[in-house]
């Protein structure tokens, strides 16, 4: 099993690649979906650079870049908003997820919950470190 970073100023969390994989995929149907967010130019660009970046790194990990695309605090604000509202449309639609895919929808909510504690720097959530802090080496031994 290989782990994914996703890092955003002075934060940082680790999770599994599959989880981050199933992220880029799924919150890219729910933007394609959502009116409001199929429209939101620098989203859907953020989001049309990921299969670029995918298995870029060591250990097939990939990097969502964030720091390139949430620049200011309005789009801070706006993807945090985007990731409450992916994290409502896959409890709806969880029965469906698992069927189709076999993928754990707890797990998609759970990664996005983990990518917004990184972006609010919560070190409370309990893969959330401050940089700076130890790096769990789960990379480099898959």
């Amino acid at each position: 099993m290989s782990w994914s970073m996703f890092v955003f100023r002075d934060h940082w969390a680790d999770a599994h690649d599959r989880q981050q994989a199933a992220f880029m995929a799924f919150s890219t149907l729910y933007a394609e979906a959502a009116p409001a967010y199929r429209e939101t130019e620098w989203l859907r660009h953020w989001q049309s650079s990921w299969p670029e970046t995918a298995d870029t790194q060591a250990n097939g990990l990939s990097d969502l870049n964030p720091e390139e695309h949430l620049t200011d605090d309005e789009r801070v604000a706006w993807f945090r908003e985007f990731l409450r509202d992916y994290r409502l449309w896959v409890a709806s639609t969880a029965d469906t997820i698992r069927l189709l895919t076999g993928y754990e929808p707890d797990n998609l909510v759970a990664f996005a919950m983990t990518m917004e504690a990184v972006i609010t720097g919560d070190v409370s959530h309990p893969n959330v470190r401050r940089r700076g802090s130890e790096i769990r080496a789960k990379g480099a031994t898959g």
